[in-house]
């Protein structure tokens, strides 16, 4: 019967007939563009190209109307000139000469249309007619009422349907002989790679020690330097003595050169980059912007017109004074400057203007310098490793001393990596130092710090005033507010709002391609997730390319199948998500959905989805397995996986392998075990243990039970001579059961 009732509700998913739906159209007004937004259907095919005077938008359903009514209540006819419905299921947009059409799917069921002015892209994809020539003696053809239709994925005409089944290809077998160790075969070649790319650069020579050179004595102090052509002076690495015939520097050694035995270490003994090549508060003081580049420029060139290194380093530094870091790496790459401290200031230069530095490997081991270096070498990266030793006094010394304007730009960003690590007092103490400077300081992005400051801290009130006074206001600080708010949400376990999540959309598609755009849509995809919205929410994953994004897709598979409904995780286990071969599960997330199968009578689909995964040992496997083996008949191989696990659900599965072996004690006894006394009552009853149905059985069984133990006919012994007495009381006794039976055969026996 529930299968059969599952049945029903496939077909009722997958066949429902094209109903006559309206096709909400939002407009709006922007500088350079004129963006028309359409709601539709999620199963909806549509395609844009162009018409007699226009454009044409057409979707795959020809039973849609469409609200046209509102469109030019917030938008002018300068770009679009009309709008009308030209045939069933099909738009006509009439625009002027100069202006053409951009459109992208937000989301599954979400058409963003721009009309833009301006000559249409060489590569634009809504340039083809979509204009059908027709006979002229052709008569008209009826409309055909739509035919029941299959719900199809979101990419359906664009490439080949996936098939049901993904792929689930068991391990291959180990070879006979274990292959090297990949990690040394890999340090290996790695090592060999650098140690010649170090020799070609001059970073590594061979030591030509004599061996008859006595060593250097320490009593002699600092040896003198070795005069023109003695002997002394022709070997390469004269003096290394008895010490490893091999001389490592790395570019840190190189740049910092000789006086690197006099600067700052860090906590592991690297040597620090000079305090000097980061003074951008020195550079920048008491001169006017005009007045340091132009003294820079006029340095760069010696009256040769030559290019002087010396001007060139003057000009870069007026350039990071300023917080101008294209510049600064325009004028290091076209000078060629290599100048020991000109690669650190080119990522230097990456810092400001990225937030991160291009080759942030060349900070490696500065963290825990406690100097200046810390700061940048803090700011280098996207985030500091957990196992990073940072000297958080010399990054915060060093901030503070920076000009106004870099404090206030690096601020915030310098801010967010501390609290990423769980640095709070770390990350208050950079909102302080710019705060310090007044209100001028005050932006969305300094607010929204201070919002993640006051959440780290549960001050969640006051971080939700913070965020709605940035959203309020509006301006770059916008996208990471909304970021703010639905994580914020989505950790506390509350439900965004759907407005929330449209804005989202809408700034992921204004930022499409860049970090903070992706970190827009998966924020929406989880919180549609959360609303229960997992058709559009699986729709997202698969339009915007993130299903091989295997903590996304897993969250979203396990929420599905602890909070959909039947129809949707049938849905996406029979011809959504599950079946698209490039996407990435977790194992506990094909598990889960694998359960919610079982759940729903689709054993042999459950078994498909989990047919990859290597042996877990967890007792969720174990009982799925368990399930998956009872379903197949094997009721063996259920209590094998079974063993050990002393869990209410391992004792009913239990007792199911024993009911299947025609073991109804052994079954009531583990039903018994599971608290389901109903279950163990019911097969006590029919197996006649009526001690058992006496305890567990309900009242009319429980009082049967005990009279039928306690009656004369249950201690009559046939061996015995028969009484008068004793005859008298079976009789008696044999009236009292037939009442019980009687009022048993009235009700229904439980199963």
């Amino acid at each position: 019967m529930i299968r059969r009732g599952l049945l029903a509700i496939l077909l009722a998913l997958f066949w429902t007939p094209a109903l006559a739906q309206t096709v909400a159209i939002r407009s709006g007004e922007h500088a350079d563009f004129s963006r028309l937004v359409f709601e539709f259907p999620a199963d909806v095919s549509w395609t844009l190209g162009r018409g007699a005077d226009g454009y044409l938008l057409r979707f795959g359903n020809p039973a849609l109307d469409f609200a046209l009514g509102g469109v030019f209540t917030l938008i002018p006819r300068t770009r679009l000139a009309d709008i009308r419905q030209a045939e069933p299921g099909i738009v006509a947009l009439a625009v002027p000469d100069g202006v053409h059409a951009d459109a992208m799917l937000l989301r599954p069921g979400v058409l963003v249309l721009d009309l833009r002015t301006g000559p249409a892209p060489a590569d634009s994809p809504f340039e083809a007619s979509l204009v059908e020539p027709r006979p002229v003696e052709a008569a008209r053809p009826a409309v055909v009422p739509a035919r029941p239709r299959v719900r199809l994925p979101l990419d359906i005409g664009r490439m080949t349907p996936s098939p049901v089944i993904g792929r689930f290809l068991p391990p291959e077998p180990l070879a006979a002989v274990d292959p090297p160790d990949p990690r040394v075969e890999s340090a290996r070649s790695e090592l060999m790679k650098q140690i010649g790319r170090a020799a070609s650069q001059g970073l590594l020579q061979a030591a030509d020690i004599t061996p008859d050179r006595p060593p250097p004595s320490e009593a002699r102090g600092r040896e003198p330097e070795p005069e023109p052509g003695s002997a002394d002076a022709e070997t390469p690495l004269a003096g290394l003595g008895d010490r490893p015939n091999i001389h490592v520097e790395t570019s840190i050694d190189r740049g910092l050169g000789p006086q690197a035995a006099r600067q700052d270490r860090s906590a592991l003994g690297d040597p620090c980059y000079p305090d000097s090549y980061f003074d951008l508060a020195a550079w920048g003081e008491g001169q006017s912007p005009g007045a340091l580049i132009a003294e820079g420029r006029a340095a760069l060139l010696n009256m040769r017109d030559a290019t002087d290194p010396a001007g060139a380093e003057k000009l870069v530094r007026a350039y990071l004074a300023l917080g101008f870091g294209t510049e600064v790496r325009a004028v290091i790459d076209t000078v060629r400057l290599d100048t020991p401290p000109a690669a650190v200031w080119r990522e230097v230069g990456a810092i400001i203007d990225e937030g991160i530095a291009e080759n942030p490997a060349l900070f490696d081991g500065q963290l825990s310098c406690p100097n200046r270096a810390a700061l940048w070498a803090t700011l280098a990266r996207p985030k500091i490793s957990s196992a990073a030793e940072v000297d958080e006094a010399a990054v915060i010394r060093s901030f503070s001393e920076l000009p106004l304007h870099l404090r206030r730009h690096l601020g915030p960003i310098l801010a967010e990596r501390f609290l990423a690590s769980g640095a709070t007092e770390a990350a208050t103490r950079v909102r302080n130092a710019v705060a310090r400077a007044g209100d001028k300081t005050r932006s969305g992005d300094l607010t929204i710090v201070e919002a993640r400051i006051d959440l780290s801290r549960g001050e969640t009130e006051t971080a939700e005033a913070r965020i709605e006074e940035v959203l309020a206001q509006g301006g770059p600080a916008t996208p990471e507010a909304v970021i703010v708010k639905i994580e914020s949400l989505l950790i506390s376990g509350q439900v965004p709002e759907m407005d929330i999540l449209r804005l989202a959309e809408a700034l992921a598609y204004e930022r499409r391609d860049t970090p903070q755009g992706m970190r827009l849509v998966e924020l929406a995809i989880r919180g549609h997730a959360t609303r229960g919205n997992f058709q559009t929410a699986f729709g997202m994953l698969l339009h915007h390319g993130l299903e091989p994004r295997e903590d996304l897709a897993s969250d979203l598979l396990r929420a599905l199948a602890r909070d959909g409904n039947d129809a949707d995780i049938l849905r996406e286990a029979f011809s959504g998500a599950l079946t698209v071969p490039t996407i990435a599960l977790t194992p506990k997330a094909r598990l889960a959905a694998a359960d919610r199968l079982l759940d729903l009578g689709f054993a042999p689909r459950a078994g498909q989805i989990i047919a990859g995964i290597p042996p877990q040992g967890t007792d969720e496997e174990r009982l799925v397995r368990a399930r998956l083996a009872l379903a197949a008949g094997r009721p063996g191989e259920a209590t094998q996986y079974l063993s050990g696990l002393e869990t209410t659900q391992a004792e009913r599965l239990r007792a199911e392998a024993a009911r299947a072996r025609g073991d109804l004690v052994e079954a009531a006894r583990h039903y018994g075990a599971a608290g389901d006394t109903a279950r163990q009552a019911a097969l006590a009853w029919r197996e006649r243990d009526w001690s058992t149905v006496e305890t567990a059985g309900p009242d009319s069984q429980s009082g049967y039970a005990a009279m039928r133990q306690t009656t004369p006919a249950a201690a009559f012994d046939p061996a015995q001579a028969p009484s008068l007495a004793g005859a008298r009381d079976l009789l008696e006794g044999s009236g009292v059961m037939r009442d019980r039976l009687k009022d048993l055969l009235a009700r229904t026996e439980p199963r």
